[in-house]
């Protein structure tokens, strides 16, 4: 339907929206005003791009060192015998000068442990255990201080098996 073909009714409508409608002047105008504010919006974001990264990149190698020193941390922890561990040889040569270790297992499980290679490591751990154990071992019991505990070390494989005992004063 042509506008010149609009039905009687609708002329009123039509001129009064031609009248609301703006014209080439205020289009013009609105234009340039939203690329003028457009160029402003590009240049803040221009110096907030070129501030922002030397934050972010401080921030990333903080971390990055951060990460890095964590790492060296944890993989030197991991490189260390646990507190308290003795080497193998150490245990070996106390057992033969009579350490006072008590073996829990067979003579050749005892010594199997000890050579292996990479587990060649045991661990000595402190420990409180009931004076009841001392008859389990064949060692002399006073029943009257049954209640009581024993200091003693244990001597550990890495994998948990406990190798040996010895009573402390």
């Amino acid at each position: 339907m042509k506008p010149d073909n609009a039905p009687d009714w609708l002329r009123p409508a039509r001129a009064e929206f031609a009248r609301l409608q703006p014209g080439a002047e205020q289009d013009a105008a609105l234009l340039g005003r939203l690329a003028h504010l457009q160029q402003a919006r590009q240049a803040r974001l221009r110096t907030v791009d070129a501030a922002g990264p030397r934050w972010l990149r401080r921030l990333a190698w903080g971390g990055g060192a951060l990460g890095s020193a964590a790492a060296m941390l944890l993989s030197a922890m991991l490189l260390l015998d646990p507190p308290g561990a003795g080497s193998a040889q150490a245990a070996q040569a106390s057992d033969r000068a009579g350490s006072g270790f008590i073996r829990l297992v067979s003579e050749p499980e005892f010594r199997a442990a000890l050579s292996r290679e990479r587990s060649a490591a045991v661990w000595l751990q402190p420990a409180e255990l009931p004076r009841e154990r001392l008859a389990l071992l064949g060692l002399p019991f006073d029943a009257t201080r049954a209640e009581e505990t024993v200091r003693a070390e244990l001597m550990l494989h890495p994998s948990g098996q406990v190798l040996a005992v010895r009573f402390l004063p």
